[in-house]
């Protein structure tokens, strides 16, 4: 049997591909603007090279045939960290589902997974989603559900990680096929995740920041986040969400203590935290700020690879994870909220 075919926009490093094609999905061609995730990208995937060029200058070409649609859309129009412009933002990063949408128009795929801050569900008192919806719904006819799903209850990853998911298919028997993962029990802590011996720069004894830090009764085990002014304990005992703006100060990285002192987690543990395998390589000819911004940019592939597995089974017309229709009906997005 053939395998359904993807296409990852907004791919940046892969991450959504890893669990599509780690479910059995087959991608044929992916983008993103970025060339530095490019590198990464591309060091990592033998075939289907990221084409790194802008998601408007996509709907001039031929893509190859495909059968669902994957795009983790910018999300900085829509974050609680940003600005909260949605549609208007400036730079143009909120209208960029509009080219996802004429994309979806123009080539009608049986099916499609959007994905998000969870903010973009209530920006602008929830007129940014409204406006989606009807996108997609009433405009380009596809029959969608969604669902916030939170990393460390779905993907058995310790982050503190919500996002918003939507699936969207062209036939009502798919999606009432469709149902979202159980939830599942945390097994995993940050002792799993942590390097056996982090390099010593990214320890901050004898750097600035350092004098601050050690006023606080920093617990191995525990993690931290540098507030400008003081430190943040995550009561949860797991990370806290990593974001893009960790490529854009070394404070923003989550913080830890263990045997050798006070340090930031390393890329490869961040890595880990978005359930990239070891296997996955960083590349070294990049700054570890590009790699911090390009792992926080990511999904954790535990949960999305659980949602791929269940859009598979729909689009073959079978059973998912043990009583999959009973989900659909507890978990639908009429009862999200």
């Amino acid at each position: 049997m053939a395998k359904l075919r993807t296409i990852d926009l907004f791919a940046g490093i892969g991450g959504v591909r890893k669990a599509f094609e780690t479910a059995g999905f087959q991608t044929v061609y992916a983008n993103d603007f970025d060339k530095y995730c490019k590198i990464t990208y591309d060091l990592n995937f033998e075939q289907t090279k990221l084409d790194c060029d802008d998601i408007w200058n996509v709907l001039n070409k031929d893509l190859p045939k495909f059968d669902v649609l994957l795009g983790g859309f910018p999300c900085q129009a829509f974050s609680i960290a940003g600005y909260r412009k949605g549609f208007n933002d400036e730079k143009g990063r909120g209208n960029l589902f509009f080219a996802v949408a004429q994309i979806i128009k123009k080539y009608k795929p049986k099916a499609f997974l959007l994905e998000n801050v969870k903010n973009l569900y209530t920006h602008d008192n929830k007129k940014t989603f409204t406006k989606i919806r009807n996108v997609l719904e009433d405009e380009l006819k596809y029959f969608i559900d969604f669902k916030i799903l939170n990393s460390m209850e779905y993907g058995n990853t310790p982050q503190n990680r919500e996002r918003i998911y939507i699936v969207g298919f062209k036939s009502k028997k798919d999606l009432d096929r469709f149902g979202w993962p159980m939830t599942k029990r945390l097994t995993k802590n940050m002792k799993n995740i942590l390097e056996n011996k982090a390099d010593e720069k990214y320890y901050y004894e004898g750097k600035p920041l350092y004098q601050k830090l050690k006023e606080y009764n920093l617990k191995e085990g525990s993690v931290y986040q540098w507030r400008r002014k003081y430190v943040r304990e995550n009561k949860k005992g797991v990370c806290p969400t990593l974001t893009a703006n960790m490529g854009m100060g070394g404070h923003n990285v989550p913080i830890i203590k263990d045997g050798n002192g006070i340090r930031k987690l390393t890329p490869r543990e961040c890595a880990r935290l978005q359930g990239f395998p070891d296997s996955f390589v960083l590349p070294t000819s990049i700054a570890d700020s590009r790699i911090y911004k390009q792992i926080g940019n990511s999904v954790t592939i535990p949960v999305m690879k659980r949602i791929a597995k269940n859009m598979m089974y729909s689009l073959l017309g079978v059973g998912g994870e043990k009583n999959i229709l009973v989900q659909n009906s507890l978990y639908s997005s009429s009862n999200l909220l």
